[in-house]
């Protein structure tokens, strides 16, 4: 289906959620370490978590996504900034957006040219098809996690992914593997790295204060 292949394309630049997919590997089942470190935060003082993380490093264009899937029900409210995904210079911009099922993300366009923006999920429905001149906005909430795929029926060549997660928690590491998320819930976790088409989970637990987690660790 063209719609895989121009998201697979796009893991292959950034790394994916990919849980929508029937054809996505199994998950290979791997240990963690996890060593406190002494580290000032303002969350110590609030009794959460700072984690900070080791995942594998890029390969070649290929970076990780890190998801945190607590195993108890724990209350963490969305974040309070609202994506922007604009369209400028015959691109959309971010070319992908990771967030959390129930956020908004706004799009955009800021070219003096009619773009349109085409939402479809990962059985190829669409969620909306609109047109968008220089200066409009228009606010999208993903409700459902799944991958999504954004094109421009006018301009082809521009494409882009959005991916919709349930975990509370998920980060793109950096190209060194490596990773930060604050304001964590301690509690005992599944961490769950996708690095391009191969996934990895391991049991974690998480104490209040800082924590160093290696996720490389087979």
């Amino acid at each position: 289906m063209q719609r895989f292949r121009v998201l697979k394309g796009f893991i292959v630049l950034l790394g994916s959620l990919a849980g929508s997919c029937s054809s996505e590997p199994p998950v290979e089942p791997s240990r963690s370490v996890i060593v406190p470190v002494a580290e000032d935060d303002t969350s110590i003082n609030r009794g959460l978590a700072r984690i900070a993380g080791t995942s594998p490093a890029a390969t070649g264009m290929v970076v990780s996504i890190v998801l945190l899937d607590p195993h108890e029900d724990i209350d963490v409210p969305l974040p309070q900034q609202r994506p922007v995904m604009d369209q400028i210079g015959r691109q959309f911009v971010p070319g992908f957006i990771l967030v959390r099922a129930g956020q908004t993300i706004n799009f955009t366009n800021s070219e003096d040219e009619l773009h349109t923006v085409h939402v479809k999920d990962s059985s190829d429905e669409s969620l909306f098809n609109i047109a968008t001149m220089m200066g409009t906005a228009y606010d999208y909430t993903f409700n459902q996690e799944d991958d999504y795929s954004v094109v421009c029926n006018t301009h082809t060549e521009m494409f882009a992914d959005i991916m919709v997660v349930d975990e509370p928690y998920a980060v793109v590491a950096e190209r060194d593997g490596s990773f930060t998320i604050a304001d964590v819930v301690p509690g005992r976790y599944t961490a769950t790295v996708v690095h391009g088409a191969t996934r990895t989970q391991q049991d974690i637990h998480i104490t209040a204060g800082s924590n160093a987690i290696d996720l490389t660790v087979s």
